[in-house]
């Protein structure tokens, strides 16, 4: 029989490509906030159970798994992939709070909820628990700070939950990729709009470049099939795996440069008059 996987968050980018690749080899339960509009999408997904929730509403994921779970009283998963995720930008000063209290919830809090509510059916001495960070949980960019405290966030939750679960026998791995050819920032373009009259109007001017720029640079998001296949697979998995274009250039910024000189760099890429960006 084919393993069960859950996936969060398959309806587009990261998780659509997970989900279509894994299926051939295990039986996917995933999430989506709604039924697609088109059957394809379904269609793609060989071997495909899915959950319809809202992330951003704790009573929407306990009222869905809880009843799937009361269905499905034989599944039995090998893995649970926390992958769904958003992306809120703004300078934190004036980021109204219900969009943080939004980015944390759908990015740090519904994962854990998911976690709980589906460790029962976790296998101990086999299973794993992935979560999908980002560079952006090493490396915190101006006007993205919200995005990146829900990964710096989830990065620590997952150190400690790994060093928990090694008790029980199950591995709980990090995925931490870079830019990837995804819509998450692409529905940020036009961040100046929502914050026409701030005192960081000049720079958020520059964001649409930023954001075209971290696209023109972004690897394949397919590029995050081959790690998640060794985490799934390897039985020693590594505790991190980091997907970049230059994993040792954020190697060294995030643990071997001063931080102010980092600071430094950022400023002057932010002050730059030229229209090419040096994206993280």
């Amino acid at each position: 029989m084919k393993k069960y996987i859950f996936i969060s968050g398959i309806s587009t980018g990261i998780g659509f490509v997970l989900a279509k690749a894994l299926s051939t080899e295990f039986t996917i339960i995933g999430t989506l906030r709604a039924k697609p509009d088109k059957q394809s999408f379904i269609s793609e997904i060989l071997d495909l159970i899915p959950i319809y929730m809202d992330l951003n509403n704790g009573e929407s994921i306990t009222h869905s798994l809880q009843e799937f779970l009361s269905e499905n009283p034989e599944i039995k998963l090998f893995a649970l992939i926390n992958n769904a995720g958003i992306a809120v930008p703004g300078p934190i000063i004036e980021l109204p709070i219900a969009d943080l209290e939004r980015q944390m919830r759908v990015n740090l809090t519904s994962q854990i909820q998911i976690i709980q509510l589906l460790f029962p059916r976790l296998q101990q001495g086999e299973s794993r628990i992935i979560n999908i960070s980002s560079v952006s949980g090493l490396f915190a960019s101006p006007f993205l700070g919200a995005y990146a405290a829900s990964k710096f966030a989830l990065e620590g939750i997952t150190d400690a939950l790994r060093r928990e679960l090694m008790l029980l026998g199950i591995k709980v791995i990090l995925i931490e990729p870079g830019p990837l050819k995804t819509l998450i920032w692409s529905k940020n373009l036009g961040v100046t709009d929502q914050f026409p009259n701030s005192i960081f109007k000049k720079y958020l001017g520059k964001a649409n470049d930023i954001i075209l720029a971290t696209e023109s640079s972004a690897l394949p998001v397919e590029k995050i099939i081959a790690p998640i296949l060794h985490a799934l697979k390897h039985t020693k998995p590594k505790n991190r795996y980091l997907i970049h274009r230059h994993p040792l250039l954020i190697r060294i910024l995030t643990k071997f440069i001063p931080s102010q000189w980092v600071d430094k760099l950022v400023v002057k890429n932010l002050n730059s008059q030229k229209k090419k960006f040096r994206p993280i």
